[in-house]
Parts: C-alpha cells; structure tokens; sequence
C-alpha cells in the first residue's frame, strides 16, 4: 500500500500538546492512514464477493453442482464452480476487475443448502494464493446473516477471523498490515433487489485491531464513529468508489495521536488529535 496511491484532499493537525515529532519514528500519519483505509476497502470487497456469491448461487445455481463463468469466455472473468458434496463455491479470478479493484487468486465460500436470507445462517470464507491490486490478501472470515424484525433491508454480521493479512505481492513480502474484526456490522440499505452489485450501497459500522508490518509491535484500533460532530459517521461502501462515499473512523496507536479521518470516493482526509493528560 502505497502512500501515492491514496490523495489526502485536507491535511490539518491540530496540536493541543507541546509534541515534539521523533524523527526516528518508523510509521508516519500517513502511513498508518493508507494502511488501514486501504485494510478497511479490501477486506469489505472480500466481504462484498463473498456475499454476491452466496446469492448467486441460491438464484442462479441453485445448489447444483456446476460452472457459472462471469463473463462467458472472455479474458478478464471470474468463474464459481459449486460443488453440492460439499456445500462449497470455490471462485476463481482471472484478472476481475469490481469496484475500481483487480482481483485474482481463488476465494472458497462453504454455506449450507437453501440458507441464503435465513436467519443465523453463515457463510465461511477462505483465500488462496489472493490478490487485489497485486497486493496478496490472506485470512479466513464468517458471514452471518441476521433477521432484523420490520427492515426490509439486509443485514449481515461480520467476523474477521486472526490471521488476516495484507503485504505486497510474494509470499516471502513482508506483512504490511494485520486485522480482525470481532462483530462488524454491515445493512444493504440499497440494491437489495437485484443480483447486481452495482446498486448496493453498504452501510458499515465495526472495530478492526491488528498491527502494523513495519513496526509488528505497533498495535492500532480502527473503529468506524457513529456520530461526528452532530453528523452520521457510519461508513458506506459502494461500487464505484475506490475508498468508500462517506464515513468517518477514528484510529488509536498507544502513545500517538489519534487520527479521524473522513472518507470520499476519489480519496480520504484526516486530522490527528494528541491528547492533553
């Protein structure tokens, strides 16, 4: 992740403390915001694939075993083959391109029969040799959809299990940064309709803690502000935006300031705030 590929549209530091920077410090504002905003839109798109998936299979497939190609016979596809023995859709991705990200490798989703829209029901996800942007992206996640009584909307939990990972292409490339997500909350307050992921608008709220690659023993909190200022902070992801439409989140680093930063589509702002003791 790349400081360059994320443009900072506002850059305002407000110091209520006399703070000296350290010049030997290994991670930057910067850094640590390109990291995780980049951490946050990654894992939401393995989410996102995860669940269209599982849809696709209970419309389209319907739980028989067989190969769905996603374009057909084209260069760039991605392509599930659904195998009914064991209830898994094993995903390959040839150069897919979804929601300005390039996706490849292959993801495994595992869910039972006909459980698509149940309540509790779950959905298992594994990556193998998987990329987005030729940045490989490792971990295994769950799924779970929750019956919410009188919304008409879907709703989802969450959990990204220890073990998650981004780093630069190559499994011998250090990790660039770690994350779980114990109880993330996702609603598709729009596109619910259709199959289609082009409509959907994900409402997202939720808490990722993990460490930093370059400094493993640099622990962060980022955790998504259901309010701000008076505002709705809550985050929404959708598909034509390369970070996420709008949201605020807060991230903490023992000993650092902590860093807000608001999200557009074409990029992310921030301010960091040091506390006075």
């Amino acid at each position: 992740m790349k400081t360059g590929n994320i443009p900072l549209l506002l850059f305002v530091i407000i110091l209520l403390a006399n703070c000296k920077k350290k010049p030997e410090e290994p991670y930057s504002v910067d850094n640590i915001l390109t990291d995780n905003a980049l951490a946050a839109v990654y894992f939401h798109t393995v989410f996102r694939e995860a669940e269209n998936t599982w849809a696709l299979v209970d419309s389209i497939i319907k739980y028989v075993s067989e190969t769905y190609e996603i374009p057909a016979n084209r260069p760039a596809s991605k392509t599930l083959t659904y195998n009914a023995d064991t209830d898994t859709v094993t995903v390959k991705y040839n150069e897919w391109k979804t929601g300005g990200h390039l996706l490849s490798g292959t993801m495994y989703i595992t869910f039972l029969k006909d459980a698509y829209r149940v309540g509790d029901a779950k959905a298992d996800v594994k990556l193998d040799d998987f990329s987005i942007n030729g940045q490989t992206v490792t971990g295994e996640s769950r799924i779970t959809y929750k019956k919410v009584n009188n919304s008409q909307t879907d709703h989802f939990s969450y959990t990204l299990l220890d073990g998650a990972a981004i780093r630069e292409k190559g499994t011998s490339m250090p990790v660039i940064i770690t994350g779980i997500i114990s109880n993330g909350q996702y609603n598709r307050i729009e596109g619910g309709e259709t199959l289609e992921q082009e409509d959907d608008i994900w409402e997202y709220s939720g808490r990722m803690t993990g460490t930093l690659g370059k400094a493993l023993s640099m622990k962060y909190a980022n955790e998504v502000q259901s309010s701000f200022q008076g505002e709705n902070g809550t985050v929404h992801f959708t598909t034509d935006c390369k970070f996420a439409e709008q949201g605020i989140a807060k991230i903490t680093i023992a000993r650092r300031p902590d860093i807000f930063y608001g999200y557009y589509c074409s990029g992310v702002y921030y301010e960091t705030v040091t506390h006075v003791d």
